[in-house]
């Protein structure tokens, strides 16, 4: 649904951002997406995997705004596999490769300005790391998938601590993949392997879980990524079932989000309506829900309107929605 209310709270869906692109604007399996402090939202393009080791040239970071506007890419070259980024403080980004088992950073103009990261399973090593976050100190956490842990460092790469190890215990993960930081410094990792999102303090505490004990319907599928809003309510990517799904700060569903972009966004317009066949074809869909649906949504941001940014490694884009806070109902007679 275009908006959707529950328990006193709004969503209301905005616009598409992206279309399918090796280059330009758009983007190439979008696999991680992260906001900085002056609207810009930075899109990780996983791309393929190439061959003999050699990466293809689709894999980049793009640069655009809310407004659609496409403000270049960067990063071709640096990396094989790129698996998530992250904002600190400083509006640097940093990109995680997952083959290298390296962290990339970038200036807000795309420059880089270095890279760290050693192989191997010993305090501050790395291995297959995907997802970053940085809490209000500018301290890094990393999602060490490979190695079924977290690792906190410095935004320069200094190792700090770590927690948890390969099972299906509290505190424990099986191929971990997205994290964030909420505004009190809990950390919460979508544990993709468990079918769940744990809770921590930033010192590596257990605290809860989301996404457990629910009817099978509500269950989560390998949710890959996570993101709260200001008002403490959490969201879990939930990636096999092609949804976000939405909690309270108590871990009692909300609602799910399933993808509302029935328009083209305005990239993907002006190539549809450029193209008479592909203009045909569209225009002889007659049921376009399944288009607006995510489909493989990956990664999601959280901006500091509420503005909820979405991913989509299939299709090629970002959905918007828009958490509204003074949402009235007007009583209509339809």
């Amino acid at each position: 649904m275009l908006t959707t209310t529950v328990q006193g709270r709004t969503w209301n869906f905005s616009h598409a951002i992206g279309r399918n692109a090796a280059a330009g604007n758009g983007f190439t399996q979008p696999m991680s997406v992260a906001c900085d402090s002056s609207n810009g939202i930075y899109v990780l393009s996983r791309g393929g995997e190439g061959t003999d080791g050699v990466a293809q040239p689709n894999k980049r970071i793009g640069k655009v705004t809310m407004d659609q506007e496409f403000l270049g890419d960067f990063g071709r070259g640096d990396f094989t596999w790129p698996a998530a980024l992250a904002v600190d403080s400083r509006n640097h980004l940093y990109c995680s490769d997952e083959h290298e088992n390296t962290i990339i950073e970038y200036d807000a103009d795309g420059e880089k300005l270095g890279e760290w990261g050693n192989t191997g399973s010993a305090e501050g090593e790395l291995s297959m790391p995907s997802g970053m976050a940085f809490d209000s100190g500018n301290h890094l956490f990393v999602v060490d998938s490979g190695n079924h842990r977290i690792q906190k460092f410095t935004s320069q790469g200094d190792f700090i601590s770590s927690w948890g190890a390969n099972g299906s215990g509290t505190g424990e993960f099986d191929d971990p993949w997205g994290i964030t930081v909420d505004s009190s410094g809990y950390v919460y990792v979508a544990d993709w392997g468990n079918n769940r999102v744990q809770k921590f303090s930033g010192e590596g505490e257990y605290i809860q879980s989301f996404g457990v004990d629910y009817p099978e319907e509500m269950k989560l599928d390998h949710p890959s990524d996570v993101a709260v809003d200001s008002e403490g309510d959490v969201y879990v990517v939930d990636w096999g079932n092609k949804r976000v799904q939405i909690f309270d700060c108590e871990g009692d569903i909300l609602t799910c989000l399933y993808g509302d972009a029935v328009e083209f966004s305005k990239w993907a317009k002006e190539v549809v309506e450029a193209n008479a066949d592909a203009l045909k074809a569209y225009r002889r869909v007659q049921d376009k829900s399944s288009l607006a649906a995510f489909e493989r949504p990956t990664s999601i941001a959280i901006d500091e309107n509420d503005r909820i940014i979405i991913s989509e490694s299939t299709r090629g884009r970002l959905q918007v929605y828009v958490k509204e806070k003074e949402y009235m109902d007007p009583q209509y007679n339809l």
